[in-house]
């Protein structure tokens, strides 16, 4: 979505928020107003400060919106719609189509079915296998765990479970896969893992099928957070070079790279602008100025020579090193001279 376009469609949410709680209590309105905007309840430190500015009419209504869509909650919230709208766009847009796929972190709390499958892949794969943490181990993780671990969505795709580390795939045979996808997961591991990933990705791949994985740019979000991850949970945040050399020593071969959500203003700044993070909402052909990048690899298909035929097994016999014991001994010997 443009910029502008959020733009308007935020004005409209404002508007209609305004007439529609016109003859409501103070009460109703800023609980409203926190609902629609926030997504919570009134806290009681923000609920006595707006009633308190209300009831002396030191401020209108419309001054307390105004002040809910500028605080950094609401900020940071759309932030991650704006990073939620981009990655739709690499699921919906730059995924292969695939019979088989793994999808590595693809558990989404609600949605049995799988992120991959929520956020919109376009094609009907036969079977997906959701590599993730048990529930209860999960980050922000919910009582409610999946209702089954095996099951057939109603598109007919056969989804399963399997609970445990992402750099463990060894329930999942060799050149057995087509589609290995891992959707804002890989940071989420050590280093030492993140290696082991690309092996195993690379092993359950059948000569053909694709690794393909998104991630936060440590260029961008080093600005954004100096001193810290932007994640409690993440372990490593990388560079575009280093993932890519990573897929690379795994024998995988790079194939596109895109940026999403690119910011090259804050890159060249050295200053983080949210605001340009949610006016691009797209996705760009330099992946060093996304916020995320996405990379697609694939296990490259190894060449074999064609079965030789008996003449030239014929051939081999006296002209390779193979057939020297048999036949050396006749060719090197010198000519003798005649006369």
């Amino acid at each position: 979505m443009p910029h502008s376009e959020f733009l308007g469609c935020l004005l409209i949410k404002c508007l209609r928020l305004l007439l529609q709680t016109r003859k409501l209590p103070d009460e109703l309105f800023l609980r409203a107003s926190y609902r629609t905007f926030l997504r919570r309840e009134p806290d009681e430190l923000g609920s006595n400060h707006y009633l308190q500015a209300l009831r002396s009419q030191r401020v209108k209504r419309w001054k307390v919106v105004n002040s809910i869509i500028r605080s950094p909650e609401f900020r940071q919230g759309n932030i991650l719609e704006a990073l939620h709208r981009a990655r739709v766009m690499v699921v919906s847009t730059c995924l292969p189509p695939a019979q088989v796929v793994v999808d590595l972190g693809g558990a989404a709390n609600g949605r049995p079915e799988g992120a991959l499958l929520f956020m919109g892949y376009p094609h009907r794969p036969a079977q997906i296998t959701i590599v993730d943490l048990p529930p209860s181990q999960r980050f922000n993780w919910t009582a409610d765990p999946e209702p089954s671990q095996d099951f057939v969505t109603p598109a007919g795709v056969r989804v399963r479970y399997l609970y445990g580390s992402m750099a463990d795939l060894s329930l999942i045979s060799d050149t057995s896969v087509d589609l290995v996808w891992c959707g804002e997961s890989i940071e989420h591991v050590t280093e030492e893992e993140a290696d082991a990933v690309c092996r195993q990705a690379y092993r359950v791949l059948r000569p053909g099928g694709y690794f393909c994985l998104d991630t936060p740019n440590a260029s961008l979000t080093r600005l954004q957070s100096p001193e810290a991850f932007i994640h409690p949970e993440h372990k490593k945040e990388y560079h575009v070079a280093e993932l890519r050399a990573k897929l690379e020593a795994a024998g995988l071969q790079v194939l596109e790279a895109k940026g999403v959500c690119p910011m090259p203003k804050s890159l060249q700044a050295g200053v983080f602008e949210d605001e340009e993070l949610m006016r691009n909402i797209t996705l760009s052909e330099v992946p060093e100025q996304g916020y995320l990048f996405y990379l697609k690899a694939v296990r490259p298909v190894r060449k074999t020579r064609p079965a030789a035929s008996s003449g030239e097994v014929r051939m081999n016999t006296l002209s390779s090193p193979e057939g020297w014991p048999k036949t050396a001994k006749y060719w090197s010997r010198k000519p003798r001279l005649i006369g």
